[in-house]
């Protein structure tokens, strides 16, 4: 016999509280079978969903809405449940809650209108649980990744600090003995002074160890402030790249590497012995990459356009995963066994000073860093 009964929203309040519990068992039961990670909520916990939405239908549980759900994103947080988990969840809850309802309502004669209206209500306060649910989910995970944020600062701080500490002694190790040896090599310049070839060979010594005095200074101020003492000067890049080839060389046919250039001529405003340092830098992580490389090729092209001057170093060494790409200008990161991650990091620090950009493009065939620079 059915039960005839107008639009008694106590009543169905009342009904929804009575099939609470077995609202809840199903409810679980759906969760341990449909997900991929299983959750074990707690069933009192559970319950206070059903309570709140048949007190929905008749009073404001907005703030106990919030409050549970508050609950709720913690306890899975908690747990390290994914976000997908939430969604998941309430889809299963709300499939389980008209599963058992819905044949309860139709045993009341009610209208069309009433249940048109019965499920809106209701379906709203579902919505409401998750938007509120995804709302405070969200702010738990930017609470964490503010967390996570401060403490890889402080971390990378302290790595600074304790680079500083290294580089300062270092220094100091480094050039007692750099000293005089410098010293000895201008007394045998002196004492040679008729010999043109052996001159050569020791300015170019002389050259190498004023490189390395200003290596070691770019060393030290990597951990604070950025310096460049040396003062900017008109450059033809040409000659530049030229010089840098001249010290590549020996291990360029040491290692059978083939190398090609296609070089434009321009003038760059630039810190010289920087820039040098930036293509060095460039062209030795080159050849490192394609150690292993049936046919080892290095290409270095320059092209002057609309006031800027784009410098490439591309190698035939393998990919660059995309992941490590967004890395690597990052002090301290590096993929080599005995790398010390800061190489590139130090090479953007100068080419950020010279107002340019540097970057990184990898494919299957080849990976390509680009310099770009304002002309002179």
């Amino acid at each position: 016999m059915v039960e005839t009964v107008s639009l008694n929203l106590q009543n169905v309040s009342q009904k929804i509280l009575d099939m609470g519990p077995t609202i809840t068992t199903l409810w679980l039961q759906e969760i341990v079978l449909s997900m991929e990670t299983p959750l074990t909520i707690p069933r009192d916990f559970a319950e206070k969903r059903t309570v709140l939405l048949a007190r929905y239908l008749v009073e404001n549980v907005e703030e106990d809405m919030q409050t549970w759900c508050l609950e709720m994103g913690e306890w899975l947080r908690s747990q390290e449940y994914p976000f997908s988990s939430i969604l998941r969840t309430y889809q299963l809850y709300r499939n389980v809650f008209w599963r058992v309802i819905k044949p309860e309502l139709l045993k009341w004669s009610l209208t069309t209108e009433h249940m048109i209206y019965l499920e809106t209500q209701l379906g709203k306060a579902m919505d409401e649980s998750i938007f509120w649910a995804v709302y405070h989910f969200e702010q738990l995970i930017n609470k964490e990744l503010v967390k996570k944020e401060e403490t890889i600062s402080f971390l990378h701080n302290d790595k600074l600090t304790m680079l500083g500490k290294i580089a300062a002694n270092m220094a100091h190790e480094l050039r007692n003995p750099l000293c005089a040896i410098e010293g000895f090599l201008k007394l045998i310049a002196e004492s040679t002074r008729d010999q043109d070839k052996l001159q050569s060979y020791i300015q170019v010594v002389m050259h190498e160890f004023e490189n390395l005095h200003r290596q070691i200074t770019g060393f030290l101020s990597f951990s604070k402030k950025p310096i460049l003492d040396e003062i900017f000067k008109t450059v033809d890049v040409e000659h530049l790249l030229y010089e840098v080839e001249l010290l590549i060389t020996p291990r360029l046919l040491a290692e059978n590497i083939g190398f090609e250039k296609q070089i434009e001529p321009c003038m760059l405003s630039c810190y010289e012995e920087g820039l040098k340092q930036v293509v060095v830098n460039l062209l030795t992580n080159a050849i490192d990459a394609v150690q292993g490389r049936p046919e080892k090729m290095i290409r270095v092209q320059s092209a002057c356009q609309n006031g800027m001057v784009q410098l490439s170093v591309e190698n035939n060494g393998e990919m660059i995963p995309p992941d490590i790409l967004e890395s690597l200008f990052q002090p301290f990161f590096t993929t080599k066994q005995n790398g010390t991650g800061i190489g590139l990091s130090i090479c953007k620090n100068i080419i950020e000073k010279h107002n340019g950009t540097i970057s990184c493009e990898s494919t299957r065939e080849s990976t390509r860093f680009i310099v770009t620079l304002p002309l002179a």
